[in-house]
């Protein structure tokens, strides 16, 4: 049963921008299967009320024996916990140094108005955050989507080694951080009707290693029913750098590098068990070969396939899934930047130097080679010989033509993986699918004034873009990925109605109209995105 009390304190807040007032917090509970929870009454950015609870426990931390162990259901608690601020965020390394706490499986959850079990349960929205499997957190500000009459909910999980150690075998399989997330889904399961929330219409969503994330749900029979809609923005399994084909050979390289060789899988597991967890966030790239150091784009640890057990998330490479349609059939969405890549050719990034791409023309073969999912070295070489030709007309590369490198890259490590799924579940599936492609660059972009839209530019007007005048062509755009998406959250269709914000209607993709949605100002609508390059890959890799 839930028990709502609404408790009052009166707090001076001088703001820098306007005179000191009284604001009177008001505070809720809520009542969980694992015990009581006190969360916060207050406005959206835009005036409306919501409902914060925040640093909510789902599972046991993730330490001494558990560490590296599956996730364990939060225990339950007596009296009222407190649900105020964000949690920990789980160990990584930023540019000052590691940071985070191993106690970090907590997630997040945001209504509109007060939570209430006997109301109209809404729509729910589960967040999963990107980084690249080694950093992020839930820390999200949900404001635009809960404007939009939905409940959203962010999660914490497990990254790096702790989230995704592999010994190969029985000791450690693997994927303990795709299996915080489905530990994370239960709990939605479980208790999100507890803040009026509807357990039969959650949609998971997430960006780049979450975009990723969300393809893995699709692929996992542990996700299977935990879920009824997906959208995977800017990331997939079949992206190169989401998935490790040799997982347990880092892991080895790693515990050489920290000084302790190890015999056997139950040795590497315990010694890295004596390891502090800021030890094992920095320095990750001792992990990888010299092959896997000309890769453009790594992540370090990765999801990988298991050995078969009775709780394992993922057996085989996803590739093999996705050709044959052996996945969970959910309606679906999915997209990316036109430009995905862009930061690698401007100041700063790999590909930004004449000596970084003069490396490139000359060892281009080599480069690409090792993120092409080919059987063999010799079908690798030759298919990155093709895709110079292709892209470069086997012509010198040089930093005139770093806008067709920026293409070429973000079409190899982006767009492939996502285009490649969408075509899958259009042929397998008789639920509905969506294709969008985000080509907006506007003042909170990372390279305003540039030729395109980068990695991780939409999801800045998703969440960061309060600064923005509500009037402003970003705003607007912000407001209409926000509408449509959680649209699709409630009704499987991001348009089902004309209105003045939604001047497009999006379309179900098909492999014969091949329909998109272009999220720039104004939208537009076409058909083929990405061609004729994605009909070149296609031939090119399984």
């Amino acid at each position: 049963m839930v028990s709502i009390k609404v408790f009052r304190l009166a707090q001076l807040i001088q703001l820098a921008i306007v005179p000191a007032f009284v604001l009177a917090q008001e505070y809720v509970t809520v009542d969980t299967q694992e015990g009581t929870l006190r969360g916060q009454l207050s406005q959206t950015y835009t005036g409306n009320p919501i409902y914060r609870f925040e640093g909510i426990p789902y599972a046991e931390p993730p330490v001494g024996d558990l560490r590296f162990q599956p996730p364990v259901t939060k225990a339950a608690w007596s009296g009222v916990r407190d649900a105020l601020a964000w949690a920990s965020q789980c160990p990584q390394y930023l540019i000052n140094g590691a940071t985070g706490d191993e106690d970090c499986l907590y997630l997040n959850v945001y209504g509109p108005g007060t939570p209430s079990k006997n109301g109209t349960q809404k729509a729910v929205m589960v967040w999963i955050h990107g980084g690249c499997f080694t950093g992020g957190s839930g820390a999200t500000v949900a404001d635009y989507f809960v404007d939009d009459d939905v409940l959203f909910v962010s999660i914490n999980y497990r990254l790096g080694l702790l989230g995704f150690l592999s010994t190969g075998d029985e000791v450690v399989p693997g994927n303990m951080g795709l299996k915080d997330q489905v530990e994370a889904l239960r709990w939605v399961q479980r208790n999100i009707a507890a803040f009026g929330g509807d357990p039969e219409r959650v949609t998971i969503f997430g960006e780049s290693a979450g975009g990723a994330s969300i393809h893995y749900h699709i692929l996992s029979p542990l996700s299977k029913g935990l879920y009824k809609n997906a959208i995977a923005m800017s990331g997939t399994a079949l992206s190169p750098w989401a998935f490790s084909r040799n997982a347990t050979d880092r892991a080895l390289r790693f515990a050489e590098y920290l000084g302790q060789p190890a015999k056997s899988s139950s040795d590497l597991v315990e010694f890295f068990k004596t390891v502090d967890a800021d030890t094992l966030v920095v320095n990750i790239d001792n992990a990888l070969s010299e092959e896997d150091r000309l890769s453009l784009f790594t992540c370090v640890w990765a999801p990988s396939a298991e050995p078969e057990h009775d709780s394992a998330f993922l057996t085989e490479e996803p590739w093999a899934l996705v050709a044959e349609g052996r996945y969970n059939l959910v309606p679906y969405m999915s997209g990316g930047t036109d430009l995905e890549q862009l930061a690698q050719t401007q100041p700063g990034g790999v590909l930004s130097t004449e000596q970084q791409v003069e490396d490139l023309n000359q060892n281009f073969e080599q480069i690409v080679a090792c993120d092409l999912r080919l059987p063999t070295r010799a079908e690798q070489l030759s298919a990155a010989r093709l895709v110079r030709q292709f892209y470069f007309n086997d012509s010198d590369i040089s930093l005139q033509n770093n806008y067709t490198t920026a293409l070429f890259d973000s079409h190899l490590f982006f767009v492939e993986g996502v285009d490649t799924v969408v075509r899958s579940m259009a042929r397998y599936s008789r639920q509905p699918v969506y294709y969008y492609q985000f080509s907006y660059n506007g003042p909170i972009s990372q390279f305003p004034g540039g030729p395109g839209a980068a990695h991780a530019d939409d999801i800045a007007y998703l969440f960061l873009s309060s600064s923005l005048d509500p009037d402003a062509d970003g705003a607007v755009l912000r407001d209409q990925m926000t509408a449509m998406l959680a649209n699709f959250a409630k009704t499987d269709n991001p348009t089902p109605e004309e209105n003045s914000l939604l001047t497009e209607k999006w379309m179900a993709y098909n492999e014969t109209t091949a329909f998109y949605l272009k999220f720039t100002a104004p939208l537009s609508t076409g058909n083929n995105v990405f061609e004729p390059y994605m009909s070149f890959w296609h031939d090119l890799l399984p």
